[in-house]
């Protein structure tokens, strides 16, 4: 397709090593492309390539787009690296979150002090028995470790010291409710600005609550985005993206697309 004049113009198809000039963005070097997907219908012209302009280790994932211009296809990125799409696809198991707040919060955590571990009904129950200082309908924190076990502390307990300073597959703020001695999940979210766990931490948390027998939603009542401003060296600003309005609060920047609050840098405030 890319040696015929026609259909390289139509689908933005061209060989480096024969082109003028760079093939960039929109265009395709199929020299340095592999196709990964496909439409199941002919005709729909639809496709996803790895890119390996940009990396040869750990290429861009890009996807042709005839929706912008029915008339011509523009090849756009829909990952920085086939890493970041694999994880947001969860095609590589969970995630592990690191931490990523402030450095004097983790030097208070004591590594051997962890959250309780809900591993059944009769764990939660007995622990929340024990939670008089706070009310039942008000959230706890909760991390689910390395193990994949739910750990709770009281509200307002930071969430790297329910983890023990590990990194941890989910955190966040849960709420539950009692009826007949019968405790179930009724709000929960990933809100942690020490792990900042993507909404795709989700299903480890599930499979958590589902090994405990605890009932809950089929999701996050709550579910936060989080990105890490990286276009400005002195802002690297902690954002929590709301209505896909991916522009940092601080400094204007966009934000990426993609999870990165574990990309290295100055210390997130």
């Amino acid at each position: 397709m890319a040696a015929e004049e026609i259909t390289s113009e139509l689908f933005r198809l061209n060989r480096g090593s024969t082109a003028t000039a760079p093939v960039e963005l929109p265009w395709l070097d199929v020299e340095l492309a592999i196709l990964i997907a496909v439409n199941r219908h002919a005709g729909d012209d639809v496709a996803i390539a790895l890119d390996y302009r940009t990396s040869t280790s750990d290429p861009s994932v890009v996807a042709s787009d005839f929706f912008t211009d029915r008339r011509r296809c523009a090849w756009r990125t829909v990952a920085p690296t086939f890493s970041a799409f694999a994880a947001a696809l969860n095609l590589l198991g969970p995630r592990e979150y690191h931490y990523v707040g402030p450095a004097d919060i983790f030097d208070q955590v004591e590594p051997d002090h962890r959250g309780y571990a809900i591993t059944s009904h009769g764990d939660l129950a007995a622990w929340l028995t024990r939670q008089t200082a706070q009310p039942l309908h008000e959230p706890f924190t909760y991390v689910i470790d390395l193990a994949g076990t739910l750990r709770l502390a009281p509200q307002r307990s930071e969430h790297v010291a329910c983890a023990g300073r590990d990194p941890v597959l989910g955190a966040g703020e849960i709420t539950f409710a009692e009826d007949r001695g019968r405790y179930t999940v009724t709000e929960i979210s990933n809100q942690s600005t020490g792990y900042c766990p993507a909404p795709s931490s989700w299903p480890a948390l599930a499979a958590a609550l589902d090994r405990a027998g605890i009932d809950h939603p089929a999701e996050f009542t709550h579910p936060i985005v989080f990105r890490r401003c990286r276009r400005c060296r002195r802002c690297r600003q902690r954002n929590i993206v709301k209505d896909d309005h991916y522009v940092c609060a601080v400094c204007g920047n966009a934000l990426p697309t993609t999870w990165n609050m574990d990309e290295p840098g100055t210390p997130l405030r």
